[in-house]
């Protein structure tokens, strides 16, 4: 009987982290195509809103799961589980965007990233002779692969969701300490 509880609770988290999740991952490829239409996508503010999409996403999906679907409750290794996935499951939408944007709808972004990486270079390093700009020119080509950029952001994603959950896991958390709760 405490074996059956316990994996409805571990499967409403999937389903919850899985729900939320996606509703992320949509909620980031709308904006993402949004800043593309108005060419504000090559813009440093966008890493930052990307990363506050995805904090949003992570506090309402484990609020939702503690609030309604846990009782009121849930453990800081919960709320922490919840997020990543939650996190994870937006990361594997996104990535596959990542290979339908560059590779279907605009193959070209690429060259143009390709051209900013090559001024950036250029101006923070000065005194680099052209053979070493070409150099890290030809490490940044191979980085600049659509499945390549789709692992990256990934892992990326996955890895700042887990960092986003240990902190919101700290104040989401809300344990059962009710006399019932030592015989479940």
């Amino acid at each position: 009987m405490e074996q059956e509880i316990n994996a409805k609770k571990k499967v409403s988290i999937a389903r919850n982290s899985l729900n939320y999740g996606v509703a992320t991952g949509i909620v980031m490829i709308i904006v993402s195509l949004l800043l593309y239409v108005f060419g504000l996508s090559d813009q440093t503010f966008v890493q930052y809103l990307s990363l506050a999409i995805i904090i949003a996403g992570i506090i309402i999906g484990i609020l939702n799961y503690r609030n309604k679907s846990n009782g009121g409750f849930i453990s800081y290794g919960q709320s922490l589980g919840s997020g990543v996935l939650i996190g994870l499951f937006a990361a594997v939408l996104v990535s596959v965007y990542t290979i339908i944007f560059f590779k279907f709808i605009d193959p070209d972004m690429v060259n143009v990233i390709l051209k900013k990486a090559e001024e950036n270079i250029r101006e923070r390093n000065q005194n680099m002779t052209d053979d070493q700009v070409e150099i890290a020119m030809s490490y940044t080509r191979k980085f600049m692969n659509p499945y390549i950029m789709a692992v990256t952001s990934t892992i990326w994603l996955t890895f700042m969701s887990f960092i986003a959950s240990l902190i919101i896991s700290i104040f989401t958390r809300k344990e059962d300490k009710s006399f019932e709760s030592n015989f479940r």
